[in-house]
């Protein structure tokens, strides 16, 4: 699967995913939800994750599914989904507010408060430390590009 991502001045950037069936699916996002996707595709990359997000759109569900409650409701969800979404916002986080003392033990914490019947997961040093080098990569490179540049991932 691609993900493209083109960046836009003065409006909605755009995220399109090319199946490996050459279907797509695509959407309008802000810069918040550009760099919400990127964290999932380092995620879900580097834990070589294949249920998660990037999984579920390559598997054909649409991404607007995700802005629908409705049709979000009835979304099968995955462990590695809810890992996945989980990390992605805590990454996120990170980003923004500085990198968790402990990130492992945050991840718990934050999935606990989802009472979900599954048990957090655990990543070594060495894995949270690579994702979060990577992230940071991609969120530059995407922060370099002028208006109508792509930046463009496989999956």
């Amino acid at each position: 699967m691609i993900l493209r991502v083109t960046k836009h001045q003065g409006k909605p950037h755009i995220i399109l995913y090319k199946r490996d069936d050459g279907t797509e699916t695509w959407m309008h996002a802000d810069d918040y939800f550009v760099r919400h996707d990127l964290s999932h595709y380092a995620i879900e990359k580097m834990l070589n994750y294949k249920t998660a997000f990037m999984g579920m759109l390559n598997q054909g569900m649409n991404i607007r599914d995700f802005e629908n409650r409705e049709k979000r409701g009835r979304i099968r969800v995955t462990d590695e989904a809810w890992y996945a979404e989980n990390m992605a916002n805590l990454f996120m986080i990170e980003i923004a507010q500085g990198r968790f003392a402990d990130f492992n033990r945050t991840a718990q914490d934050a999935f606990g408060e989802m009472n979900l019947d599954i048990a957090p997961p655990s990543l070594n040093q060495n894995v949270i430390s690579d994702i979060r080098d990577y992230l940071e990569k991609l969120i530059a490179r995407w922060e370099a590009l002028s208006p109508e540049e792509q930046i463009t991932l496989e999956f």
